[in-house]
């Protein structure tokens, strides 16, 4: 039976003529917008796995470390037992919206790695250790960007405190566009004082 490969020479000439077309400029911008668009729709799904898995509580509490720290705290305030079952979830917090904003999270949250690798931070003891300034990091950071992660959630118009002082408060806070963070440091997890730093940062000091 024939070979239904083409000769040699054919074949050189058919490469050539690609490569020459690929390489002409006026194709090479087409074929990089081309392969841009195709590393573009190819990337996303994939950045957007990577995103999730990295967000999901399972993965945060897969450390040992923050599963009995700071998970159970969660675990223990209003933001998980609330009767109507809505249930804040670690990146609910901490991992802001949109991807780029969320991978970015992703590349700073590696310090918790550099801790555990490096400075030796591996135990509930050892974060004992650091909780201050692990505290003074994220609250800082949230005034820093007006709590928008809280926001995501929490409507402040529609809040609506039983309380009188809850009341008042929470007007006033309206009013001058006091951040979230500024009153409720210490909602979540274990009671930490705020630093110089933050007490300053929201204008207590």
């Amino acid at each position: 039976m024939p070979s239904q490969n083409p000769p040699p020479g054919e074949q050189n000439k058919k490469q050539g003529f690609l490569r020459r077309l690929l390489l002409a400029p006026r194709f090479s911008g087409l074929v990089l917008a081309i392969l841009f668009f195709v590393g573009l729709v190819g990337g996303v799904p994939v950045f957007d796995a990577v995103d999730r898995h990295f967000s999901s509580d399972a993965f945060c509490v897969s450390c040992h470390l923050i599963e009995a720290t700071v998970a159970k705290e969660l675990r223990q305030s209003s933001h998980w037992t609330r009767k109507s079952g809505v249930r804040a979830s670690c990146s609910d917090c901490h991992i802001s919206e949109g991807l780029t904003a969320a991978m970015w999270d992703h590349v700073l949250g590696t310090w918790d790695l550099y801790s555990f690798v490096v400075r030796g931070i591996r135990t509930p003891e050892d974060f004992e250790k650091v909780r201050f300034e692990t505290a003074n990091r994220v609250r800082l950071r949230m005034v820093g960007n007006d709590s928008k992660n809280c926001r995501t959630c929490h409507v402040m118009e529609a809040i609506k405190p039983k309380r009188k002082r809850g009341q008042r408060q929470h007007a006033e806070a309206l009013e001058s566009g006091v951040s979230c963070i500024a009153c409720h440091y210490n909602l979540v997890h274990k009671e930490v004082e705020p630093s110089d730093a933050f007490l300053e940062a929201i204008g207590e000091k």
